[in-house]
């Protein structure tokens, strides 16, 4: 038998929108209640109607999450697993169903948004976005709703939620000026993406704040990768060797660097002090474990899924989420 939301209610004894509420996550309600509307929904194995969902306003079911990265990205890097499975966790957890959209950097905007269009998607969380947001605002319909998982610049349309780049730039070059380093090299990511240009201006900042002047031979672009890290860096041993401490613009980018040091012939930390970015568990299991500034990057991607989720008629905001200095032994005075 196929029960309705009004049969939830009266079983609970609660209104129709209080079950609504308590499906959504839209609305704080008692946990008393909470339990109860749950109970029951289990014990009649009630599934909502998706259709009427949507006509209502709500969420019918149909979330694209698009990551402008490739696949190989997509495997290589634990950060990206950890926010999609945040984003299909509490999508799934509240009865919708996502599909992942792999949105190559050189494929045209419209394109994507041609493809949105006609999978007649609810609303899109997109993440690692490359290209001029103004540009997709000309482009996206109106009644489309788009969350960001990342700053993008400002935009008049589209909010997102993410961390501060430019302060975690900023403390974990500080910590590395702390730690009495004085010619720091800082592997970047990719400069089309907004993450990369403001963890550069925070190096930058903490450098002006210590009355530093920043060396622009120690700004090497990479792009968040092991591999480029590698690269670049033996590029610049090369020419170089007065580095006494690294910022890595993430994790793979900090690993690939240790990697390459340790390689040439110096130590870490004793010749070279090295922090990261993201706090993925691959920072704690390196040799040496790797300093990072963490951000909650499971939290990031079900934060998005929320933001999507919320009633039509509900206001979007930007969300920011916290940073952590994790200093391990890449960066620690002994």
């Amino acid at each position: 038998m196929k029960y309705t939301i009004e049969e939830v209610a009266a079983k609970a004894g609660v209104s129709k929108a209080t079950v609504s509420r308590v499906m959504n996550g839209t609305a704080s309600v008692t946990e008393e209640t909470r339990t109860k509307v749950e109970a029951i929904i289990k014990k009649l194995n009630y599934e909502p109607n998706l259709n009427a969902r949507k006509l209502a306003g709500g969420s019918g079911g149909s979330l694209a999450l698009v990551l402008e990265e490739s696949s190989d990205e997509f495997f290589s890097n634990p950060f990206w697993k950890l926010v999609v499975d945040g984003f299909i966790s509490y999508a799934a957890s509240h009865n919708q169903h996502p599909v992942l959209f792999f949105h190559a950097k050189s494929e045209p905007d419209n394109d994507l948004v041609k493809a949105l269009i006609r999978g007649n998607y609810d609303a899109i969380a997109i993440f690692g976005w490359h290209h001029d947001i103004k540009v997709l605002e000309k482009l996206v319909p109106k009644q489309m709703r788009i969350v960001f998982g990342g700053r993008q610049g400002e935009s008049s349309r589209f909010t997102y939620v993410g961390v501060d780049n430019v302060i975690g730039g900023e403390i974990a070059t500080q910590h590395l000026i702390e730690q009495g380093c004085r010619n720091i090299l800082h592997i970047s990511g990719d400069l089309t993406v907004e993450s990369s240009r403001e963890r550069l201006q925070g190096y930058r900042n903490a450098h002006k704040r210590a009355g530093l002047k920043v060396k622009e031979r120690n700004i090497i672009e990479g792009d968040y990768s092991r591999e480029t890290a590698q690269r670049v860096l033996t590029k610049y041993l090369n020419k170089y060797d007065d580095l006494d401490g690294l910022f890595a613009a993430n994790d793979l980018t900090g690993l690939g660097a240790m990697e390459t040091l340790q390689e040439m012939g110096y130590g870490i930390p004793a010749d070279v002090r090295v922090v990261g970015f993201d706090g993925t568990d691959l920072s704690k299991t390196s040799k040496p474990p790797l300093s990072t500034v963490a951000q909650p990057s499971r939290m990031l991607g079900s934060e998005v899924a929320r933001q999507l989720m919320l009633p039509s008629n509900e206001r979007l905001v930007n969300v920011s989420l916290p940073l952590e200095l994790i200093v391990r032994e890449s960066s620690r005075s002994s």
